[in-house]
């Protein structure tokens, strides 16, 4: 399996570039601050999409694409809260099944806000996201207080 994660800051003007590599050999694609609304068309041969938008403020939005010989249906959606926007799809193949969970934390992640959400996770999860936490490596100056919960060291 090969995943591409990115934080495109606005996927609008940036959609020839889906038209290449890396995104034309990643199988899955879990992208960060579209900026898309429900209205923007987006289609891909060969890929499912699975998005989330703002409604009521410029920026964010989230967007997973699997392969067309999967399937997948969103277990969870958080788009409304300005703070962290979440979206959780189970993916399904012919020989397995596990998750995928996106997620934009415009001003830093706590980890506890999702502990529970994680732990009832069933299947292999792989996470992705822009967390805007710095590692706390060679960043100590600039270390969120959330960071510190969130980096395993």
């Amino acid at each position: 399996m090969s995943f591409l994660q990115w934080n495109c800051r606005s996927l609008k003007n940036k959609k020839i570039w889906l038209h290449q590599p890396p995104f034309t050999t990643s199988e899955f694609w879990v992208f960060q601050e579209t900026f898309l609304k429900a209205d923007d068309r987006l289609s891909f041969p060969n890929k499912i999409f699975f998005r989330t938008h703002r409604n009521n403020r410029t920026g964010g939005g989230l967007l997973i694409g699997i392969p067309t010989n999967m399937s997948g249906r969103v277990i969870f959606e958080n788009s409304q809260d300005p703070n962290l926007e979440i979206l959780a799809i189970e993916i399904r193949s012919h020989t397995f099944t596990f998750t995928i969970v996106n997620i934009y934390a415009p001003h830093g992640f706590d980890i506890n806000q999702v502990q529970k959400f994680f732990s009832n996770l069933k299947t292999p999860t792989f996470i992705f996201g822009d967390f805007n936490l710095h590692h706390p490596f060679g960043a100590e100056k600039h270390l969120r207080p959330k960071a510190k919960n969130f980096w395993i060291g």
